[in-house]
């Protein structure tokens, strides 16, 4: 087993693996390395270093990035790969359900952008809106696992205070800089966030022995996972993970292939992809005139793939939007590799 402090934390279902010995770990390394050039997204962030007990607020308060972000640091166009305003978006989830806004965990613009669309969000729908037509707004996260819910509501309603509530709730390592903003920024005005993931100890799980063993876990624990059986991955979305396989075949020995061949990566991420499907899809059933901006990396929503396809076997009546921020070489053009991504593509400069 490898000691805490040297095991690999990523936010992908290719970190979710046992040692295998040196060869099938020297394979494994290079696959997640490829895997991350091929998607940039989800990675790197799900846990605190384990040389700390928790996040040091007090240090963090007095803490700013070096490189100042502004709207001029990104370009939104449409799905016809035309320029339009943040504006353009806020008044086009007039009839929206829930907007999925997918980023590059790594990415300080796409975070930006986030806290300027929940502001914007925020004060279309519910601060200067009438009465009758105002909206609740609730800020739904991949960043936080459905079993700390409690503690991330203990936090909102000044229960515990934030020391208590990052030492609790494994917060990403870049929560304070780039999730902090947009959870203060909910805590001040009173919107719900909600934790929407499932825990990674059963995403490893599945990884390792396939969507099966998650009839072995308690009914206490299966109500932290989307309800069993749920829908498979569709045929899109199977051969994305089909195309990078091939790749990752192109670059490593062949006897070592097989262990790819062997995993449940695709199954693990699945598993996420339909249990934050399943915590929208409560969060509908339970908020009237709900309108719930759901952040996500990418890949888990890109060209309506992943949770969507979920959400809209739980719910079929909802109405979505999809959003995917990715960082470009070409900015401020559009970059046409990314054309069909969602409904709205926003292309960011490299700021770090």
């Amino acid at each position: 087993m490898i000691p805490k402090d040297k095991e690999i934390q990523m936010d992908n279902p290719l970190i979710c693996f046992n040692v295998f010995g040196r060869k099938q770990l020297f394979f494994l390394v290079i696959v997640i390395s490829v895997f991350c050039i091929l998607f940039c997204s989800c990675v790197t962030n799900q846990q605190y270093s384990r040389k700390k007990k928790h996040m040091d607020v007090r240090s963090f308060q007095h803490k700013k990035r070096s490189v100042q972000i502004s709207p001029k640091n990104y370009m939104i166009y449409n799905h016809k790969q035309e320029r339009v305003s943040i504006e353009s978006i806020i008044y086009s989830l007039k009839d929206i359900d829930v907007v999925f806004i997918g980023e590059m965990h790594d990415d300080p613009v796409a975070h930006y952008f986030q806290k300027q669309m929940l502001k914007e969000v925020f004060e279309h729908y519910f601060f200067k809106a009438y009465a009758s037509k105002r909206r609740q707004i609730v800020l739904s996260m991949e960043m936080f696992e459905r079993d700390v819910q409690i503690i991330l509501d203990e936090y909102l309603f000044d229960i515990i205070d934030e020391r208590h509530f990052l030492a609790s709730s494994r917060a990403w390592n870049n929560y304070l800089f780039d999730y902090h903003p947009l959870v203060k920024f909910a805590k001040k005005n009173n919107i719900r966030v909600l934790a929407a993931n499932a825990p990674r100890r059963y995403v490893h799980r599945v990884a390792q022995y396939g969507k099966k063993s998650l009839n072995d876990l308690s009914s206490t624990a299966k109500a932290w996972v989307a309800p069993l059986p749920y829908k498979e991955p569709s045929k899109a979305l199977t051969k994305r993970f089909e195309d990078f396989q091939k790749k990752a075949s192109a670059i490593t020995p062949a006897h070592d292939n097989d262990l790819f061949k062997k995993s449940h990566f695709l199954e693990a991420h699945n598993l996420w992809d339909a249990t934050m499907a399943f915590s929208l899809s409560e969060e509908l059933a339970n908020t009237p005139k709900v309108l719930i901006i759901h952040l996500n990396g990418y890949f888990h929503s890109q060209s309506g793939l992943g949770i969507p396809e979920h959400l809209a076997n739980y719910r079929p009546d909802v109405k979505m939007m999809t959003i995917t921020i990715v960082r470009s070489n070409n900015f401020p053009d559009f970059d046409s590799s990314f054309a069909d991504s969602g409904d709205y593509i926003i292309i960011t400069e490299s700021v770090e």
